[in-house]
């Protein structure tokens, strides 16, 4: 990347709440599921995603911008183990490509919900959108969020700080609140939901560090990001907290909330939605082509992957990906410790290799 457009740190923090923040998050839907069921105790467990999104993207920052690279294997593997670094790699590649997936279909969902249009038709306009951008690289890529990214979050936090000021009055939709057996306390499903996001979480910050203007702007903007994450988690949290049983009884809670407010603040919420679902299957799908090695026919190659994508959704994908998911899931728990132990890695040879230079450089000056 030319010098002159290397990010900044807001540039990397839009970059990273982009790559979390698809249909899932910005609906609600997510930090309901894993946090908001719990009462009061979810906030506890925003706070922790919250450190724990800056823990991880900031030891990612520090790999990547250490070894240079954005290679998601190198980034995850410690070690010199070239074929672990390839297997991890491409797995997280399929990984990626699963959230394609989901998001076309989400895409589709929105249009034939909010609109009355085709399935077919929101999911063919996500994918012809991230191909648009992804063809155009990593430059493209980051210009769009750059550009997307701080109005989205500027009306998700306008139409929650409505739902929570405006005293609105109870739905008449209302549905006991359950918690899944497969998260039943906040500690456990703040954990799941770390776990979820890794896969998304590292191949983006790895990249957005790499092409930052240096590591204050890289550090400082990954670290931004989390705290942008943490505090949209929050807003979320507490709009939703308004009207709990309404919460529960909706599949997408803020699109109902939105709703409450009024029909344009319910449509402006609707356009949001459908931007987050493209920032994220942008994000994502990017983060797969970066393991396309061979740059021969690579446009084509992109372009037939991503509407491949497409069809698996439409031909009953649904199953592979409800396999695919809890395997993501364990995985993420995997990925994440590998991560860890490469950063203390990585910091280990980085200081070996400073008192190295500064031991050949006082020989230097006492042999002078």
């Amino acid at each position: 990347m030319d010098e002159n457009r290397k990010l900044g740190f807001l540039s990397v923090a839009f970059m990273y709440v982009g790559t979390i923040m698809g249909a899932g998050f910005a609906s609600g839907r997510e930090i309901w599921q894993f946090f908001c069921v719990f009462g009061e105790k979810g906030y506890i467990g925003i706070l922790v995603i919250g450190v724990m999104f800056m823990m991880i993207g900031m030891m990612t920052s520090k790999i990547a911008r250490t070894l240079a690279t954005n290679d998601m294997g190198k980034i995850i593997v410690p070690g010199d183990h070239p074929k672990m670094v390839d297997a991890v790699g491409y797995f997280m590649a399929v990984m990626l490509f699963t959230v394609l997936i989901t998001m076309s279909a989400a895409g589709g969902a929105l249009f034939y919900q909010q609109f009355g249009q085709s399935r077919i038709l929101g999911g063919a306009v996500i994918i012809f959108l991230v191909i648009l951008t992804v063809i155009g690289g990593f430059e493209r890529v980051s210009r769009v969020f750059r550009f997307i990214m701080p109005v989205l979050v500027v009306v998700v936090v306008s139409v929650c700080l409505m739902v929570i000021f405006m005293d609105l009055p109870e739905a008449p939709q209302q549905a006991e609140i359950t918690v899944s057996p497969l998260t039943p306390n906040w500690f456990v499903s703040a954990m799941q939901y770390i776990s979820y996001n890794v896969l998304a979480l590292v191949p983006i910050v790895a990249t957005a560090s790499v092409n930052a203007k240096n590591d204050r702007h890289a550090f400082a903007g990954t670290a931004l990001g989390a705290i942008f994450l943490g505090l949209l988690a929050f807003v979320l949290g507490t709009a939703m907290f308004t009207d709990m049983g309404f919460s529960q009884a909706m599949d997408m809670p803020m699109l109902g909330y939105s709703a409450k407010v009024s029909k344009g603040v319910n449509l402006v919420y609707t356009c949001v939605l459908l931007f987050a679902i493209y920032a994220s299957a942008t994000s994502n799908y990017y983060g797969f082509t970066t393991k396309m090695k061979s740059q021969k026919h690579r446009t084509l190659k992109i372009i037939l992957i991503a509407w491949a994508g497409f069809f698996c959704g439409l031909i009953g994908f649904t199953n592979v990906v409800s396999f695919m998911f809890p395997i993501e899931g364990f995985m993420g728990f995997a990925i994440i410790a590998m991560v860890i132990i490469n950063f203390f890695d990585v910091i280990k040879k980085e200081k070996n290799r400073s008192t190295v230079e500064s031991d050949e450089q006082e020989k230097i000056e006492r042999e002078g």
